[in-house]
């Protein structure tokens, strides 16, 4: 339950009255830089900042699975990923 509170917080802007295709990573620009894995993700353009972002590890408008443009499969939208899609979440960016 605490999840899909924080789901729509986080996304009030996106409709959830039915299933939206999604983009593949790659199709996205998609990619995750692991160097940041651990850094503020407050502070600069990664997923995590991002409207689409469903925390944990999700994303609105990104599939979770498929090959991101580095060829590389996690499962996973991770919160220090950046994709071309970016829009700032004014609630979770400094």
């Amino acid at each position: 339950m605490a999840e899909s509170s924080q789901t729509s917080s986080n996304n009030d802007n996106i409709p959830s009255d039915k299933q939206y295709p999604k983009l593949s990573k790659a199709a996205s620009g998609y990619l995750e830089l692991e160097q940041f894995k651990n850094a503020d993700l407050h502070t600069v353009y990664f997923c995590y900042d991002c409207t689409y972002f469903i925390k944990e590890t999700h994303c609105a408008i990104v599939e979770d699975s498929g090959l991101d443009v580095n060829g590389k499969e996690s499962g996973v939208i991770a919160p220090y990923g950046v994709c071309t899609l970016w829009d700032p979440n004014e609630k979770e960016t400094r």
